[in-house]
């Protein structure tokens, strides 16, 4: 049987999570020291969503690298690089979408503190807003419900994961070499009248 590709496919190389899995935390881009949260590596739970993700938009591409070893480190490259700041803006997005309405409608306040005693407390340094102060300003700003959502919709990316799965794509080739097509031979009439 003829190969369809003359590399590997992304499929043939990691068959399932676990072997992906296996191999990333294997290779030295994997920064997990005596089971601390990694901060340069992606957590568990992301590397599951990482491994579908990829195979569900590389799963049967082949790679441009002959060297299955080199295109590993490729793609552990690309987490390294990239991962911890997806893994941060999903968390992000996530907090974001789960803000209530009173939250996102909550303002900034700014605090004026002016003190008329000889450093005692309180001093004027707080950032909090104080009781039974002599003299203390406080500007406080409410959002409108409006402006609120619409600060909420600038926030929320629609494209986070996709800017970060887009950065594989150089590993894996653009034109394929398909199974080669197969022709019958012309029968010669002069042949079926001698038979």
């Amino acid at each position: 049987m003829i190969p369809m590709y003359n590399t590997k496919r992304f499929s043939e190389i990691w068959e399932d999570l676990d072997s992906f899995k296996t191999d990333y935390k294997a290779s030295p881009l994997y920064d997990f020291e005596l089971g601390v949260s990694p901060h340069n590596s992606l957590t568990d739970p992301n590397i599951n969503k990482l491994y579908y993700l990829l195979y569900a938009r590389y799963g049967n591409n082949p790679i441009v690298n002959f060297d299955i070893n080199q295109f590993k480190f490729k793609v552990f490259s690309i987490i390294f690089e990239y991962g911890p700041n997806w893994q941060k803006e999903l968390d992000i997005q996530d907090k974001l979408r789960g803000l209530s309405e009173d939250q996102l409608m909550e303002g900034h306040f700014a605090i004026y503190n002016q003190a008329a005693h000889d450093a005692t407390a309180p001093g004027t340094s707080t950032t909090q807003e104080l009781e039974y102060i002599n003299n203390q300003n406080t500007t406080r700003i409410k959002k409108a419900r409006l402006n609120a959502y619409n600060d909420l919709l600038i926030l929320l990316k629609t494209d986070v994961t996709k800017q970060f799965i887009n950065k594989f794509e150089p590993l894996f080739k653009k034109f394929l070499y398909g199974r080669p097509t197969l022709y019958e031979t012309p029968i010669d009439d002069e042949e079926i009248v001698n038979d």
